[in-house]
Parts: structure tokens; C-alpha cells; sequence
């Protein structure tokens, strides 16, 4: 299937202990039981809770025998038809996920069929850990589109830095120049040495003048008819920093750039230097922790705000852990073809952070769940919060993960 269904995700691990959603899950489906499982067997700091993933191609619908599990067209759910199963539990062994289950009792299979789109768990989790994510097929469909980028590029595994290129790629086209400066992005819109990452033309600038030579080339174009978008994507060095004074001067005078800055709090590529975003108090090698200092004396500047500042038409927030709210932005800075654009990515480091390589989606996660980074846009002025969590998490939730 090429289409796009509501999908319930779990959008971060969930505390031990809670069984909210099986608790639901079960008064909702009887005798029978719960078919959402919360996985606290190990009693770690989190644990995951488990549901049927309503696979595109269902292993449990090719091992049954008698044609008894289908996947609707219509919604995406995959459905046990009770009157067709014989009770022979092939589909249980054929999931690979665990998520079948066969009712002993009255010799059928049962799973999790989404409660008809309205589904008890998320309604029940008091933590917001369960969400029924609405098809969008504008927004998501661009995830299966043409990469911009090739494969094998110079980031660090895990490195959030390629997932937000490669889908800003999917997203905007390939109608599109980059301007790039040294730094960890240079390593996809640029590539390594004399080998290309990307599949469009790419403009290797200095970190001072990356913002201006976009709007020069904007300009060039505009003159000559061609309607092609300029996308710096830059890191918060390039931009809080060295390239501030081009990246003012392009919001004031309303070029119509795409700015995107891909903020890991601290210049990476170089070795793990305090930059201006780097957060109070936070440890780099510019700003050690220890018997005569406590890591960086003073506030971070907080650019999408600064930016918003200056008046141009689009300002917004995003980060790894909710693309769709990303993909959304992008397609609104899309359609600003008469000023400028400021997109501000929050962008975890796990080499500069001392954090695991498969930290990062966490770790956003947690940045917008505690509000250290909140998702907002301003558009033509007017300010709006695209996600505020319902049941704020302490900002230790954040700093330990």
C-alpha cells in the first residue's frame, strides 16, 4: 500500500509500573483481554509499552489459513473476521512482534483493531506517551519521495543533522540551491573532499558570508526568471556567531532566503567549543566544569526569537522527534515568496553531549516535552504554539536522558 493511515505511535518510553493502557485495553475488550502490552519486565527508568503495528504486509494475513485476517483499504487496520478463524494460532507464531494473541477459551485470534479510530489507551495514558497521529497525506506522503542526498554521507551515526537534510531535501525539492558553510552540514550539502553528497547544486561559503551570498544568488535569479529557492543550512556557529552580522542584515533588508540553522549548542565539528547557543552552565572545552569554573557563565541566545524580531514573514521551531511538524513548516516556508524564512532546529549531539548514539529522537523529545524547546511559528506576526504538552515533565527528564 502507497498510502498513509492514522497511526497510533508512542511517541517516548513510558514509566515502569503503569498499566493505564492495558487497564483500558481490557474493559474495552472483555474476557478476551488487553492487546496492548506495557513492558516493564526489567524495571528500568522507562519502560516500552507494545501494540500491533498494522504491518503495509501483514505476516499474520499470509500464514492464515483460512483467510480470516484481512487489512482494510479503507483505514489500514489489520482485523481477525471471528466467524472465518479455526483457532489454530498460526498467525500468533507468524508475528514476529508478538502482537496476536489467541483467545484459549473460544479457540480465536485477537488484536489490537485501533477501537475504530477512536482508541481507550490514548485516551486512558496519563502521560502522553500513546497518540493517534492523523493521516496528513500532504505532509507525510513527501517522506517517500525523491532523497536529494546520497547514501554513505560524513555524519556520525545517529547524527540528526542527515534525517532533517535528507527530509528538508524530500520536502522542498529539487528546484533548490544550498549554501553551506564549514561545519558538521557541510559534510551532506557539501560532501567530503572532492566527492558531492548532494543531487542539486550546492554553494560552499565562509561561516561569515553564507546568509549574503544566498541572497546574491536569490537576487540573480530573480532577475533573470528563474524561480529557484536559496536554502542556507547552517550550523548555530555559522549563525549565533561568526555569520550573525549577514544573517541580520538579510532579515532586515527581507531577502527571500531560506535560513535553516541546525543548532547543536556548541561548535561540534571543531572539537566541542562553547558557542552562543551553548546553554547556561553547560560543559565544553571552551567552558570546563570544575574546581574554578561551572561551565558556561552566561545565557544562550535564543535566535528564533531574535529573528522573529527583525519582522520577516516565517519564523518556526522543529526538531527530530516530531517530523511531521517539521514537514508542515517546510511547506509553509515553500510558499513565502516575498521575505524571508528562519527555520531553528534543535539538534543533539551525542559525541559533544557524552550521550548514546541512539539518544538523539529521545533527547528531542524530551526538550519539547519538558518546554527547554518549545515548537512554535510566527507567521506575519502573529505567534502560535503547534505542540504544548499537556502534562509538562520536569526539566531533569531532559538533562538525564
Amino acid at each position: 500500500m502507497t498510502r498513509f493511515y492514522d497511526t497510533l505511535v508512542k511517541r517516548r518510553d513510558c514509566p515502569p509500573d503503569c498499566h493505564a493502557c492495558e487497564e483500558a485495553c481490557a474493559a474495552r475488550a472483555g474476557a478476551a483481554g488487553s492487546v496492548i502490552k506495557a513492558d516493564d519486565v526489567h524495571k528500568v527508568a522507562r519502560s516500552k509499552n507494545i501494540s500491533c503495528y498494522q504491518c503495509a504486509r501483514p505476516m499474520c494475513m499470509d500464514a492464515c489459513p483460512s483467510d480470516a485476517i484481512v487489512k482494510s483499504e479503507e483505514d489500514g487496520v489489520v482485523r481477525v473476521l471471528t466467524d472465518n478463524c479455526i483457532g489454530c494460532g498460526s498467525c500468533v507464531d507468524a508475528c514476529t512482534y508478538g502482537n496476536m494473541f489467541l483467545d484459549e477459551k473460544n479457540q480465536v485470534a485477537f488484536k489490537c483493531e485501533m477501537c475504530d479510530g477512536d482508541p481507550e489507551c490514548v485516551k486512558a495514558c496519563p502521560y502522553e506517551v500513546l497518540e493517534l497521529v492523523s493521516d496528513n497525506e500532504k505532509v507525510r506522503s513527501h517522506f517517500i519521495t525523491k532523497d536529494l542526498f546520497t547514501s554513505g554521507v560524513g555524519l556520525c551515526s545517529g547524527c540528526p543533522i542527515e534525517t532533517m537534510s535528507r527530509i528538508t531535501g524530500k520536502i522542498l525539492g529539487d528546484n533548490v540551491v544550498f549554501f553551506g558553510t564549514p561545519g558538521c552540514c557541510s559534510r551532506i550539502t557539501q560532501g567530503i573532499n572532492m566527492q558531492a553528497s548532494a543531487r542539486v547544486p550546492c554553494y560552499f561559503a565562509l561561516m561569515t558570508n553564507a546568509a549574503s551570498t544566498a541572497a546574491g544568488a536569490k537576487r540573480y535569479y530573480q532577475k533573470t526568471g528563474q524561480d529557484i529557492m536559496c536554502v542556507v543550512m547552517v550550523g548555530d556557529g555559522a549563525t549565533a556567531d561568526v555569520g550573525f552580522a549577514g544573517l541580520s542584515g538579510i532579515a532586515e533588508r527581507n531577502e527571500n532566503v531560506i535560513y535553516i540553522c541546525i543548532d547543536n549548542e556548541a561548535y561540534m565539528a571543531t572539537g566541542i567549543q562553547s558557542s552562543g547557543t551553548t546553554p547556561f552552565a553547560a560543559w565544553t572545552f571552551t567552558s570546563p566544569v570544575g574546581a574554578y569554573r561551572a561551565g558556561k557563565r552566561n545565557n544562550s541566545k535564543y535566535m528564533p526569537l531574535i529573528m522573529a524580531d527583525h519582522g520577516i514573514p516565517y519564523t518556526a521551531t522543529a526538531t527530530l522527534s516530531h517530523l511531521e511538524d517539521y514537514a508542515a513548516k517546510l511547506e509553509k516556508a515553500k510558499q513565502v515568496k516575498d521575505g524571508m524564512v528562519y527555520l531553528h532546529i534543535f539538534s543533539p549531539c551525542y559525541t559533544g553531549w557524552r550521550s548514546p548514539e541512539n539518544s538523539s529522537v529521545e533527547i528531542s523529545r524530551m526538550a519539547v516535552e519538558t518546554n527547554y524547546f518549545p515548537l512554535w511559528e510566527c507567521e506575519n506576526g502573529e505567534y502560535k504554539l503547534n505542540y504544548k504538552p499537556k502534562n509538562r515533565l520536569p526539566i531533569e527528564e531532559f538533562t538525564n536522558t
